[in-house]
């Protein structure tokens, strides 16, 4: 009898940044974001959406210096904003988080500035966060969306996921657990 060989754990080399469609580039927060980026973690059309602590940037700077560089490092939360760089301009941001090496999945999650909005970023970021998972071996890119935003359903589908079901009470949103859809895009999709 051949001995059972267990697959081999996924690796994923967290990009410093990701090349998203002509001068749009997502790359790591830093620092000097914080001052454009920290009103969306109060806005509940942005961060309400998408499950950010309301931080001011006080919070938020702490945050940057002690807890994201160990939850980056694991692969359990990764911030990026979403930058043109021809003006230098923060449009949104794209977070990758839960890494799981032993399914060799990453889950997207992703915002846009009301003034960024309609101009296919958010999908055009999240294709190319699927590209580099996929690139790198990956199996399968996730991401959740309450249950009503047809807007980041919209998202979804133009990059190619799939509306697999709903996870009931999964979010947090307006102070309540909400359902999510789970969307799912697979490397042989």
């Amino acid at each position: 009898m051949a001995p059972v060989t267990e697959p081999p754990l996924a690796v994923f080399s967290i990009p410093d940044r990701f090349e998203v469609d002509g001068p749009v580039v997502a790359r790591h927060v830093q620092e000097r974001d914080v001052p454009i980026v920290a009103p969306a973690f109060r806005d509940p059309g942005i961060g309400g959406e998408n499950g950010m602590p309301p931080f001011d940037e006080d919070e938020l700077r702490a945050a940057l210096r002690t807890r994201i560089p160990e939850l980056s490092a694991r692969g359990v939360l990764v911030p990026y904003v979403i930058e043109d760089t021809a003006d230098g301009s923060i449009l949104g941001g794209l977070t990758l988080r839960h890494f799981d090496p032993m399914r060799a999945v990453i889950e997207v999650g992703y915002w846009l500035f009301p003034t960024a909005r309609g101009r296919g970023l958010a999908t055009q970021a999240v294709r190319a966060v699927a590209r580099e998972a996929f690139a790198s071996g990956l199996w399968r890119v996730e991401a959740q969306v309450r249950v009503g935003n047809e807007a980041s359903d919209r998202v979804l589908e133009r990059a190619g996921f799939t509306r697999e079901g709903v996870k009931r009470r999964f979010l947090r949103h307006g102070g309540e657990r909400v359902d999510a859809t789970l969307f799912s895009l697979l490397a042989d999709d």
